[in-house]
């Protein structure tokens, strides 16, 4: 597993990547992304990527879980108001759809079914909501006939 850099100047290295990457990405997807391109827009060398990253599909799986982690830090999820934080959701993702053309990309290059990653981010919300519907604060689906 590659490292993570432990200097202030090696910290900013992977960030200039990981920006880098995630325009290649988001433009190119996975199999059209070249890390010629990414090493030159972030202003480093090949042997970075691969010493963070491992591979350009580590990369790829970096870029997405840093993207995912940033949209989910800019929206605060209230299971007492769903609507609220659907409608955040939305307008983060204008603000920034690189996201969800990131997301295309998985879905057409890794994984056309199921979910979009392993890790199950959602638990916990999944479990407020719960909590929330049991306290009678917020409204249970039903089913449209």
């Amino acid at each position: 597993m590659p490292e993570l850099p432990t200097t202030p100047k090696g910290a900013a290295t992977r960030r200039r990547i990981l920006d880098a990457a995630a325009e290649e990405f988001a433009q190119r997807g996975i199999a059209g992304a070249r890390i010629d391109r990414i090493t030159a827009t972030a202003r480093t060398n090949k042997a970075q990527v691969y010493g963070y990253f491992g591979s350009k599909d580590g990369l790829f799986d970096a870029v997405i879980a840093d993207h995912a982690d940033r949209l989910m830090s800019a929206v605060a999820f209230d299971a007492d108001d769903l609507p609220g934080w659907a409608v955040g959701m939305y307008d983060e993702n204008l603000r920034h759809p690189e996201l969800v053309r990131l997301m295309a990309w998985l879905r057409l290059e890794r994984r056309p079914t199921g979910r979009l990653t392993d890790t199950p981010r959602d638990e916990p919300k999944l479990a407020a909501i719960a909590a929330a519907q049991a306290a009678g604060r917020s409204a249970r689906a039903t089913p449209s006939t």
